[in-house]
């Protein structure tokens, strides 16, 4: 067929496709920010749709949900020049009727005081030199378009900079991308500086933004230090599963938080713990956005169901930070391996929640915390535990050819966003990668409840270890009190949590779940001054709780007393085999085998 004919088809082709599409078009995302009043900023969306209801939502994020539905002002709607009349079935829906065609919602999103003055980085917050905007704390969507293509457009002063894991566009205040991954955007806008390398042929961004009350931090190590994480990263894990990638740091910022495209970190001058973290929220990427749980896949404006793979996409990734750090040569302060090791296990002795429950149980309770009763658990340590095992185990299968590397890029190779995975298909990628039998792994501690043979896996690479009991001690040396307890909500009424069976909170008839009403006689609903109260006690204080069960006031006497604390110390065995040493010298030394 001639070449012209073949051009002229084509180009007819594509003009079918966008006359057919161009009634619905992208949905158009406008965010404006005013300097004359910094408290919250106004949003517009205007989108086509054939139906005459529409629900317009808030989405919730999966593990921390902020509920900034409640921060709302002003909501309208108007289709063609009308105004549409809604209804709020849900408290974070709004429900249109009468909708034509054409639709145009407006609102206002008022951030809370309180939130930017701690400045947590994944939360909005405007300052006169910039901030923090966008995402699901920010923007609505439709429900049933989540898919849809978007365009946003920041108005915002002129002189600022706006940086994004999004899609950019000639103008720099424009973004394109789907209505799904823009509520998964963050955008750092106003005085911003930025750098870029490229890592596995993909662009990456470093952008910092610094208040004026801030000291001013040194960008030479921070970028050098993100960058070779991210060399070794996808070193580990394979080709990157995004199209751009941005490192969104706010000096003087609180916490972090991953994203598919870029992350949310704070950053101080004197950079302690900042690669941990953004070696953390990183690795997230592969392993928490791309191949996540399945229970959160997709947008949703009720707060996940809990989900039981986080002792993977939690555990996993806090082992996989530790190693890349390492590799990447940032680890000249770090404790070598085995100690962090002797740490970790002194921790998942110290509460017998970490073997009375299974790690999938464990990772339910992670965010709805009242599912684990009186015996708490962290996923994040149970789960690092067993993953270092499952390493362990799979270095020994293969004769150190494989590692929890390979069952990482295994999983990224099968999964992404849209189709989550379970802890079945851990397993299965698993076996495949060691060609071996790891059911037995997955009966004992995923799927049920047992303490792990730490002798079984040490003794792979030649180690064994020695276990101990100490009084625990503060700072000082001095014999710390037994606060092993905590607040199940710091919003609302306050509501205790058990945190170990053991203590003597729990042996003096305190339970999880209950309502704290008083304190030594003194009101007490915020966890702040519960935690005054405990601050001035001493050894063999007696404190005095009324707490609500049930509705129903019980006084509890507590008396305050040291507790005890196992220690480890992991050696070598005696008669350790060439074959042992070999796979004990790579494992201590973060080796990745590739």
């Amino acid at each position: 067929m001639n070449i012209k004919i073949v051009f002229l088809l084509v180009v007819a082709f594509v003009l079918l496709l966008f006359v057919s599409n161009v009634s619905c078009g992208p949905i158009l995302y406008r965010i404006k920010v005013d300097l004359s009043d910094l408290s919250g900023v106004d949003v517009e969306i205007v989108a086509h749709t054939e139906e005459p209801t529409v629900r317009v939502a808030m989405a919730a994020h999966p593990e921390y949900h902020d509920r900034y539905f409640r921060y709302i002002e002003n909501f309208s709607a108007e289709s063609n020049g009308r105004r549409l009349t809604f209804t709020k079935p849900e408290e974070a829906v709004w429900q249109i009727e009468g909708v034509s065609g054409r639709l145009t919602v407006r609102y206002r999103v008022a951030f809370n005081p309180k939130e930017r003055e701690w400045r947590q980085t994944w939360k909005p917050h405007l300052s006169p030199t910039g901030g923090m905007i966008g995402d699901l704390h920010t923007l609505m969507y439709i429900v049933g378009q989540e898919k849809h293509p978007a365009l946003l457009t920041l108005d915002m002063p002129a002189g600022w900079k706006a940086v994004s894991g999004l899609e950019p566009t000639d103008d720099p205040r424009k973004f394109v991308s789907t209505v799904e991954l823009l509520l998964d955007s963050p955008i750092l806008i106003g005085d911003v500086k930025e750098w870029k390398f490229t890592a596995g042929g993909v662009s990456h961004t470093v952008a910092i933004w610094s208040p004026t009350n801030e000291r001013v931090v040194d960008p030479g190590p921070i970028v050098s230090g993100i960058q070779k994480l991210a060399e070794k990263a996808i070193s580990a894990f394979g080709k990157p599963p995004y199209p751009r990638y941005a490192f969104l740091l706010e000096n003087g910022g609180q916490a972090a938080l991953e994203h598919r495209t870029s992350l949310n970190a704070a950053v101080r001058p004197d950079l302690e713990g900042f690669f941990d973290q953004i070696g953390h929220e990183y690795v997230h990427v592969w392993n928490l956005m791309d191949v996540r749980p399945r229970e959160r896949v997709g947008l949703k404006h009720r707060f996940a169901d809990p989900t039981n793979v986080l002792w993977w996409s939690e555990g996993a990734t806090i082992m996989f930070s530790d190693l890349l750090i390492r590799r990447a040569g940032l680890d000249s302060d770090r404790q070598p391996r085995i100690r962090r090791l002797e740490s970790l296990l002194a921790r998942y002795l110290s509460a017998p929640g970490y073997w009375t429950l299974s790690a999938e149980h464990v990772s339910r309770g992670d965010s709805h915390p009242e599912l684990l009763g009186d015996n708490w658990a962290g996923t994040h340590l149970q789960g690092e535990v067993l993953n270092i095992m499952l390493d362990i185990l799979i270095r020994d299968a293969t004769d150190g050819r494989r590692n929890l590397d390979d069952v990482m890029s295994t999983l990224s190779a099968r999964f992404d966003f849209e189709k989550g995975i379970t802890n079945a298909d851990i397993e299965r990628s698993a076996a495949d990668v060691c060609a071996c039998r790891v059911d037995d792994f997955f009966q004992r501690y995923v799927y049920n409840p047992a303490k792990v043979d730490l002798d079984r896996y040490l003794a792979l690479i030649g180690m064994r270890a020695e276990i101990a009991s100490a009084t625990a001690v503060d700072s000082d040396g001095r014999p710390s009190l037994d606060l092993r307890i905590a607040p199940i909500s710091t919003e609302g009424e306050l509501k205790l949590r058990i945190t170990n069976t053991n203590s003597g909170w729990f042996r003096s008839g305190v339970r999880t779940g209950d309502k704290l009403v008083s304190i030594n006689g003194d009101p007490a609903n915020t966890w702040q001054l519960f935690r005054e109260k405990i601050r001035i006690a001493k050894v063999g204080d007696t404190i005095r709780l009324i707490v609500e069960r049930d509705r129903v006031a019980k006084t509890i006497d507590v008396e305050l007393k040291p507790f005890e604390i196992p220690t480890v110390r992991i050696i070598e065995i005696e008669g350790a085999t060439p074959r042992q040493s070999r796979l004990r010298k790579a494992w201590t030394g973060a080796d990745s085998g590739k």
